[in-house]
């Protein structure tokens, strides 16, 4: 892994971990694969991807795991600004395709990049592509055991007064939890849904636009519904998708081996359709 500068401001920089690829056969790379994190674009980590899961990557890819920045000390257009800073770093590396991978949040990061630049193939784990479905106004229903903690004390301690690209979830998983809560993630965000909707969702012939896309979620999901990506499978020209039998949101923290084969599956999608 080689560590990276991605951009540097007098108040931030985005950095990047750099895996290069372990193909025998160089003309078995199929590109630069951006990796971007998941946190309800409150918390998370470039390095939250295990080993396993970036050994099967590293197969056909050359991975840029890359930090964004975090609100509520940044807004979703900042975060915009640095998917534009990102996808052209990642341009710059090598003269090949590139693709994008996330993980919940950053699925839609990934699915944002996918449609406002040229990306060859999209890897998407139970994303979304929109705030307004009902459910983000509420507490995902297996963290109610956590509302008592939810409180104004817990918010105010965990909002830092300088911009952020990287937060564990302990605790900044409870600051996302916090929004949820209280109905407000979307505001805490900035999304303007009422004046300018189309720039935060992908409308459906935005769907009908994108790359090859392979996208996982679980049947059950309780934080992002799984409507999001039997939507994208039913709408995408191109596309797999696997539905987890699973209530587990984020199922591939832990690794298994069933795990590792979605992973493959994954690779060898974009290997058959890009």
């Amino acid at each position: 892994m080689t560590a990276i500068t991605i951009k540097e401001t007098d108040t931030y920089i985005l950095s990047g971990s750099l895996y290069e690829n372990t193909a025998a056969d160089t003309s078995d790379v199929l590109g630069t694969l951006i990796y971007l994190h998941g946190g309800g674009l409150v918390f998370g980590e470039k390095t939250d991807l295990p080993s396993e899961y970036l050994e099967v990557l590293r197969r056909r890819f050359n991975i840029l795991a890359a930090d964004y920045r975090l609100a509520p000390e940044s807004d979703i257009d900042d975060i915009f600004t640095d998917l534009h800073d990102i996808y052209h770093f990642a341009a710059g590396l090598k003269h090949e395709n590139i693709y994008i991978m996330g993980r919940s949040a950053g699925a839609y990061l990934s699915l944002i990049t996918a449609r406002d630049f040229n990306i060859a193939g999209v890897i998407d784990f139970y994303g979304y592509f929109n705030f307004t479905h009902t459910d983000f106004n509420y507490l995902p229903h297996d963290q109610k055991h956590l509302s008592h903690l939810l409180t104004e004390d817990l918010a105010t301690s965990n909002v830092r007064n300088y911009i952020t690209v990287n937060e564990p979830p302990d605790p900044r998983y409870l600051l996302y939890l916090y929004y949820r809560h209280k109905g407000n993630w979307r505001d805490v965000l900035s999304v303007d849904t009422e004046n300018n909707a189309d720039k935060y969702r992908l409308t459906k012939n935005d769907l009908a636009s994108l790359p090859p896309i392979f996208i996982v979620h679980a049947k059950n999901d309780p934080d992002v519904p799984a409507f999001f990506s039997r939507k994208i499978a039913k709408t995408a020209p191109v596309s797999q998708f696997i539905e987890v039998d699973t209530a587990v949101h984020n199922f591939d923290q832990t690794v298994s081996e069933e795990n590792v084969e979605i992973y493959k599956c994954a690779v060898q999608f974009m290997a058959d359709h890009t």
